[in-house]
């Protein structure tokens, strides 16, 4: 006899693809100032750093952190946030005239392909006009010249740099007489149950965890609390949890 999925395992199977859904990028969920999982530290960091943008601000932040650590994560959310003035975002530019290129194309500048005329349009711009600027390294070091271009640019606005390493490269060589620092470090036990459990209650679940205990420590003792372990663990996890249609994400299904 055929059997056919009830309403209620349906709606189930709906929920834990949601939550797939937002533990792949649960930083671009929301784009109108509210940080979805709301962790003591990264909350902190996201205002204090809006806030330099709101007050049109000059200076340079940098946030470091080892692999994983949500550096890259917090400059794309950072961008995405609603501002009076614009913010642009800029990955692995790789040279200065790249950065100039992504800063200009993210806001809307005439294209030109020489850096001089992209270094005086952007220039131009913000003699005119406010713009926050988020910078993500990601896996690239910093080379001389766009080191130098980045501190010109905090003469002029509030920079954001994210990447691994930006606190030892001696900025005040290049003109910056102070620069604000931010270290991404490790969620404690406690952060990874909050993070975890605050994206099954937005994916749809109302009573009861998703993953037992065990599985939480489970989770904990193989991320050593990286955030990006924890997503990537809890991911593969909710799949293994679909393919066997359980109700609880046990510890056999984590790693």
């Amino acid at each position: 006899m055929e059997t056919f999925p009830t309403s209620s395992s349906v709606a189930q199977r709906a929920l834990r693809l949601q939550m797939l859904r937002l533990l792949e990028n649960p930083f671009d969920t929301f784009k109108d100032g509210r940080y979805f999982v709301p962790t003591n530290q990264i909350a902190r960091v996201y205002q204090e750093i809006r806030q330099q943008w709101f007050a049109e601000a000059r200076g340079l932040i940098l946030i470091d952190g080892e692999a994983g650590s949500g550096k890259s994560a917090l400059a794309r959310f950072l961008a995405g946030g609603h501002l009076h003035a614009p913010v642009v975002l800029a990955v692995a530019p790789r040279t200065a005239n790249r950065l100039l290129k992504l800063i200009n194309d993210g806001l809307g500048l005439p294209r030109v392909k020489e850096e001089q005329g992209r270094r005086a349009r952007l220039n131009a711009f913000l003699q005119e006009q406010y713009a926050g600027i988020a910078i993500d390294l990601a896996q690239q070091t910093l080379t001389p010249a766009l080191a130098q271009l980045i501190a010109d640019l905090a003469q002029r606005t509030t920079v954001v740099l994210s990447g691994y390493a930006v606190f030892n490269h001696p900025w005040s060589a290049r003109g910056v007489e102070e620069a604000t620092r931010y270290l991404l470090t490790p969620w404690d036990y406690d952060t990874l149950v909050f993070v975890i459990e605050e994206i099954t209650r937005r994916a749809g679940r109302v009573m009861g965890s998703l993953f037992t205990p065990e599985a939480l420590e489970r989770i904990y003792i193989l991320s050593r609390g990286n955030p990006r372990e924890v997503l990537r663990l809890s991911k593969a996890a909710l799949e293994a949890l679909l393919e066997s249609n359980g109700t609880t994400i046990e510890p056999w299904m984590i790693g």
